[in-house]
């Protein structure tokens, strides 16, 4: 059975974006050809698309795979483009990883362009009160760990990024779109009943007023200041470098711009360059190590 396109445009709309504006705008300009029941590139399409398994072993290294846009549990999207980060079952993979005690490292290997506030903050929350000594958290963004994204990594102990990868987009916006002229010339008129003097506020059948653009504004600013918080918590900076903008800062992290891996390294957005595999080769060493060092002092 198709999915109910108004399901889909309820998920996408008016709720607080942590995503890279240009994979935004593209699922919006999906969204609405789907609205427009315009063509599909693939028939089966209507169907969910089958999700990655999330986490996977390489020896005693844990790999958590966090791919696509990110929603918080429901599989709105998933048929959209690709499958969707769900952060729900992300949160339960991580947590059923970190309490294997024959796991020596944790890799939080991140393909996405970032998504939905929702559980954002509760996921790098979650990664960071499960970091202890002597194994390490690691995010790597391979290739794209942008807005949402980025945040979750920020949880872990340190940050890596491919040589083609990029990281960034650290900023908040959400999204309104005003029909009610578009409608109009197709002499058609929303009536709404309702209770509560701002229970339809922001509706996209009306422009908005001054009070509904200030609210929405302030439910801007309160992710956006968590999202910033954590970022400077991780990257051990000043709020202000993190709130910096890069035309009138040389201390910044792009101010809502991405970058790639050399001026991602530069700027302190991340702490290495490398590939999935040289990580993963690099913590198998460490354990190697960690552990000949343990059997060592007990001689």
């Amino acid at each position: 059975m198709p999915h109910d396109i108004s399901r889909v445009l309820r998920a996408f709309a008016m709720q607080p974006l942590f995503i890279e504006p240009a994979k935004g705008q593209q699922i919006a300009e999906i969204l609405a050809l789907r609205a427009a029941n315009g063509p599909r590139t693939e028939s089966f399409r209507d169907t969910p698309a089958e999700p990655p398994a999330v986490a996977e072993t390489s020896g005693k290294v844990a790999i958590l795979k966090l791919f696509g846009p990110i929603l918080p549990r429901a599989e709105a999207m998933t048929d959209i483009s690709q499958p969707a980060a769900l952060l729900s079952k992300f949160q339960a993979a991580f947590r059923q990883v970190a309490k294997d005690p024959n796991v020596s490292a944790i890799v939080l290997d991140i393909d996405s362009p970032g998504g939905q506030a929702d559980l954002v903050p509760e996921t790098c929350a979650m990664i960071r009160a499960a970091r202890r000594e002597g194994r390490p958290i690691v995010a790597i963004a391979d290739t794209l760990a942008c807005s949402a994204a980025y945040w979750v990594g920020c949880g872990g102990d340190e940050f890596s990024v491919t040589p083609s990868g990029m990281v960034g987009s650290i900023g908040a916006y959400v999204v309104h779109q005003d029909v009610s002229e578009a409608l109009a010339a197709q002499g058609i008129k929303v009536t709404h009943f309702s209770e509560g003097p701002r229970k339809v506020e922001a509706s996209p059948f009306a422009p908005l007023d001054d009070e509904a653009r200030a609210w929405l504004q302030s439910i801007v600013k309160d992710c956006y200041d968590m999202f910033v918080a954590d970022v400077a918590r991780s990257r051990k900076v000043p709020v202000s470098v993190v709130r910096a903008d890069p035309e009138k800062s040389d201390k910044h992290m792009g101010g809502g711009r991405s970058y790639p891996a050399k001026e991602a390294l530069r700027l302190g957005m991340v702490d290495r360059i490398e590939t999935l595999d040289e990580l993963v080769a690099r913590l198998q060493r460490r354990d190697g190590r960690t552990s000949a060092s343990t059997r060592a002092s007990l001689l």
